[in-house]
């Protein structure tokens, strides 16, 4: 399916719409059972974003505040895309909750959609999208390396992890309505965040002086 009228939105999964926790004496929204490509099922799981997945450790899901709203209502806007660093296993399971009927969710990519960097890290390079124009492109995540190959299309948000009065997704639909009618999202993006700037510097402490102190 393709959306030849609208732009793409594409939301990271793992601390930006929901928090798989590794344990589940933690307190959880929902669990899930995962099953391997063996056929093993056990409860839901943390597939670590890193290459070294040793044993899976049971956990619970928590689903951020509005994320399940954000889907509903932005699909009617833009073609949503959920872009995650973890398995198909444990993403296809958790994003089947959110989105039973397959209706606000149009694509889903994962970790093997990723470019690894020699440390490890992957990197969601919005050029896999061939046919797609990267000036009508959003990736919106909570960690800015994610889109660091195309930071003026990054739109990054605070992590999240279990806090029920989190309102970043509510807060955030206003600004994305806003995108959907504009002719050049990136130029806005750029304008609000102003993210190359930290580009320009050798440290984090740079930065804070320059964002927070003004030096």
């Amino acid at each position: 399916m393709r959306f030849i009228d609208k732009k793409t939105l594409i939301f990271d999964l793992d601390e930006t719409l929901i928090h798989c926790n590794e344990s589940t004496l933690i307190p959880y929204d929902v669990k899930l059972p995962i099953k391997f490509p063996g056929g093993e099922t056990i409860e839901v799981v943390h597939l670590f974003k890193t290459e070294t997945n040793q044993c899976p450790l049971q956990a619970g899901i928590n689903i951020r505040p509005y994320a399940i709203e954000i889907l509903k209502e932005m699909s009617a806007l833009f073609e949503i895309i959920v872009f995650t660093a973890s398995h198909s296993c444990y993403a296809n399971v958790v994003l089947d909750y959110l989105d039973p009927k397959k209706q606000y969710i149009h694509h889903r990519l994962f970790r093997e959609n990723c470019v690894q960097t020699p440390e490890g890290v992957y990197v969601k390079d919005l050029r896999i999208f061939a046919n797609r124009d990267l000036n009508d492109l959003i990736l919106v995540d909570n960690a800015a390396y994610s889109f660091g190959n195309q930071i003026q299309n990054g739109i990054p948000i605070i992590p999240y992890y279990n806090n029920k009065e989190d309102m970043e997704l509510k807060s955030l639909m206003p600004y994305l309505r806003v995108l959907a009618e504009s002719k050049d999202l990136t130029e806005v993006i750029r304008q609000t965040f102003k993210l190359e700037q930290y580009t320009q510097y050798d440290s984090a402490d740079a930065v804070l002086e320059k964002v927070v102190l003004g030096v």
